[in-house]
């Protein structure tokens, strides 16, 4: 990985991660913004939508890590089920409000 220091920074081309490192870092991201989410909602209902979404997106992020990185089969379609099913109750619990 071709790594250029500044100052403070570290420039690192995005193009030189492969695609398990690229997974892992959205699954990172989406946790670190589901937690942000949970604490808002604790104060604010209408962020819960939102922080369903966010969960729907997660499964299907740990179902592409799962079967790329870990290789497991099982737990895979588990993942997507699971994210299935809470987008498309979100989706219906949002066009019924």
């Amino acid at each position: 990985m071709k790594e250029t220091y500044g100052m403070s920074t570290k420039i690192v081309n995005l193009k030189e991660y492969s695609n398990k490192e690229v997974g892992l870092l959205v699954q990172v991201i989406l946790i670190e913004v589901l937690i942000i989410f949970a604490i808002i909602s604790m104060f604010i209902k209408e962020f819960l939508d939102s922080l369903y979404v966010i969960l729907g997106l997660i499964m299907f992020t740990m179902a592409y890590n799962n079967k790329k990185i870990f290789k497991k089969k099982y737990m895979t379609p588990i993942y997507i089920i699971v994210g299935i099913y809470v987008l498309a109750n979100t989706l219906i619990g949002y066009i019924f409000k």
